[in-house]
């Protein structure tokens, strides 16, 4: 008498192929665990989407200081290109084991993904880490202007339809977008005069050549002083720290003309929550370390800790405000 019966012909005996996949699949979350307690074990890279020197790299590297404190070696790589698109998409492609992250600024997180095909959704591509710092812009005009008041600009605009020019530091920048929005929330048309950067229009707002423009806090402040420019209002809920005297747009009845330049950290998607968490804390920590806060200070930016949760809405919220006017506008980024 034998002491087993054959498999019948409609029972399929585990093969050793899935006995393989059903074990890795029971294995995969302790590796997970593993790597995630052992994390960082080599150097953190921070990929700032543009060129050395600009505003996002003069953040990213007193902020990589500050993470070395807490994370151990962390070095900074530069990869500009698409206005900030190509670093993104190389972010958003490698791998998501904490050692790669983004550097990210209002360009390519939230104006491109709605102005162009090619670039990544920073909520789907994506995961949020922690803000890093925010600035509002300034809206300044030529002291020749016969406005003294946003509300005095604001109605001069409407009986000069199309005559105001306001400077920019390019298509699709967030001066450019301020002023789309402005114009939208006021019901008034401005005559654009796009520029390489906003220190290049300066000079052209000073001298009168352009009647006004939007632009950073570290931009526009020094040359209050000299009584050529004036300021007319800060982009946000709140008069900023750094210009006391400058009223806030939403204390002057625009509340919705709110703007902010930001950076912010991020990694790839399937980043694991645990090493997202950790790293969102080194931000929080490297923010109060007063080498970091002068630097930013510098930038005309204040620091903002948050969590991977704060900036998931902070980012939906940006992108609330800026897909409409992207649209409106027909603004295309290639």
């Amino acid at each position: 008498m034998g002491t087993g019966h054959p498999p019948r012909r409609d029972q399929h005996p585990m093969s050793a192929l899935s006995r393989r996949a059903l074990l890795a699949s029971l294995l995969l979350p302790a590796v997970a665990t593993a790597q995630t307690e052992t994390w960082p074990s080599r150097a953190i890279t921070l990929v700032v989407p543009f060129a050395p020197g600009g505003p996002v790299d003069n953040v990213a590297r007193p902020l990589a200081d500050g993470l070395r404190r807490h994370l151990g070696p962390v070095v900074v790589e530069n990869r500009a290109g698409a206005g900030g698109v190509v670093g993104t998409r190389l972010v958003a492609a490698a791998r998501p084991d904490g050692y790669t992250l983004l550097v990210g600024s209002p360009g390519p997180l939230v104006i491109a993904p709605a102005a162009s095909a090619d670039a990544p959704d920073p909520l789907q591509a994506l995961a949020p880490i922690a803000l890093i710092a925010s600035s509002p812009q300034i809206l300044a005009v030529n002291a020749e202007l016969p406005a003294t008041t946003l509300a005095e600009f604001v109605a001069l605009a409407r009986t000069r339809p199309g005559g105001l020019n306001m400077g920019s530091a390019g298509i699709g920048t967030t001066p450019h977008l301020a002023m789309e929005l402005l114009g939208q929330i006021a019901s008034v048309r401005f005559e654009h005069i796009p520029y390489r950067g906003t220190g290049a229009a300066l000079p052209d707002l000073v001298g009168g050549k352009i009647d006004g423009l939007f632009g950073d806090i570290s931009a526009v402040l020094p040359l209050l002083p000299g009584g050529r420019v004036r300021a007319l209002a800060i982009t946000g809920d709140r008069r900023s720290p750094l210009a006391p005297d400058i009223p806030a747009a939403a204390e002057l009845g625009l509340p919705a003309l709110r703007v902010r330049n930001f950076q912010a950290l991020l990694a790839p998607a399937g980043t694991p929550a645990p090493i997202l968490d950790r790293v969102a804390a080194a931000v929080t920590a490297a923010q109060q370390d007063e080498a970091v806060r002068a630097a930013l200070t510098r930038q005309g930016a204040e620091a903002v800790p948050s969590s991977p949760a704060q900036l998931t809405t902070f980012l939906q919220e940006e992108r609330a405000t800026w897909d409409p006017i992207v649209k409106a506008i027909g603004l295309t980024l290639r």
